[in-house]
């Protein structure tokens, strides 16, 4: 096991190992650039161990670094590069980003985490066969009783 650099305390980061979940696999579901390299990055996993590092390393709760991340934070993308980084088996520190040791363009991060989003849209809209439903404000059958009926029982 690896100690993670910048750290007072010891944490250790196991070696990646093989998922044995059944089924078949997925795509990851964006590809991030970080200093002209392109990650692939899958935000729907969360193991524990990475939620725990990320608010060592944050000092913040690992939901609040989300909510950072959705309102734009400079700082949470820089967490982010740190996680994507982490995945792909190298430690960078947070420290060395705000510090400014480490750099990557902000813009092109977040180009390309548009362009990502787009064409996942556009997967899912491509696979999803369901003709759209009627769009808001047209009439529909109603499930009053019509006026003829309430004239003929009285």
């Amino acid at each position: 096991m690896r100690v993670c650099p910048g750290s007072e305390e010891n944490f250790t980061r196991k070696p990646a190992k093989a998922e044995n979940t059944p089924g078949p696999a997925r795509e990851p579901r964006l590809k991030i650039t970080l200093g002209g390299e392109t990650f692939e990055y899958d935000g729907s996993k969360a193991p524990m161990s990475e939620a725990l590092w990320v608010e060592h390393v944050y000092h913040r709760r690992y939901a609040e670094w989300q909510e950072d991340l959705s309102a734009g934070s400079a700082k949470a993308m820089c967490m982010l590069a740190c996680l994507i980084w982490r995945r792909d088996g190298r430690d960078v520190p947070l420290q060395d980003l705000l510090d400014g040791t480490v750099d990557f363009d902000l813009m092109e991060m977040l180009t390309s985490m548009a362009e990502a989003a787009e064409a996942e849209k556009g997967e899912a809209a491509a696979a999803d066969p369901t003709p759209p439903s009627a769009p808001a404000g047209t009439r529909t059958t109603g499930t009053a009783t019509s006026r003829s009926s309430r004239k003929n029982s009285m």
